[in-house]
């Protein structure tokens, strides 16, 4: 970038601001039983996620673990991912939503990840997890109450990774290194 700073201002040249891919998903479409609106996706595991309403969600409650994740790869590792819980409620057996951070593109699909989950029964909270040769470990929980409307966030930086809602972290930062290079959230 160069600054012109006004007549007989002599040019001068800034140093390189860092920035990279943005990319984001409004799920203004049709309502479909596959997972693909501007963006395409992957699923991970499970093929229950679909458009319903203007809004991704899983089409039946089960107990798998269901992940997708966006086929454009951002610049950086260091990124965060975000989404507004549309629709958040407690089940009869444990329900959970987020996002995930620093997913791999391939077969093992390591990433982190932070949701919120309900309790079978009631009580809500936040999680902060990683997924690592297909095992997952708990980075930490939050039993502050995640309600509908609240804006889920992951970040992921260097080695610290954070679980937010509404821009107040939650859980973390956790300082956590198994997870680098991989640029898909």
């Amino acid at each position: 970038y160069e600054v012109w700073l006004g007549p007989g201002a002599p040019l001068v040249t800034q140093p390189v601001i860092a920035g990279g891919a943005s990319i984001s998903e409004n799920w203004n479409c049709a309502n479909s039983a596959a997972l693909t609106c501007q963006l395409t996706w992957t699923e991970i595991s499970g093929s229950d996620w679909g458009i319903t309403g203007n809004r991704a969600e899983i089409q039946a409650f089960n107990a798998i673990y269901t992940a997708a994740r966006a086929n454009t790869e951002l610049s950086t590792d260091d990124h965060f991912c975000q989404a507004t819980l549309a629709a958040f409620t407690t089940q009869s057996a444990a329900a959970t939503a987020g996002v995930a951070c620093r997913f791999q593109a391939a077969a093992n699909n390591d990433h982190y990840f932070f949701r919120a989950e309900s309790a079978a029964g009631g009580a809500l909270q936040t999680q902060l997890w990683k997924r690592v040769s297909l095992e997952f470990t708990s980075l930490g929980t939050n039993a502050t109450d995640p309600i509908v409307n609240d804006v889920i966030r992951i970040e992921a930086d260097g080695s610290s990774i954070t679980g937010l809602i509404n821009g107040s972290a939650r859980v973390g930062p956790i300082t956590d290194t198994s997870i680098t290079g991989f640029v898909r959230c």
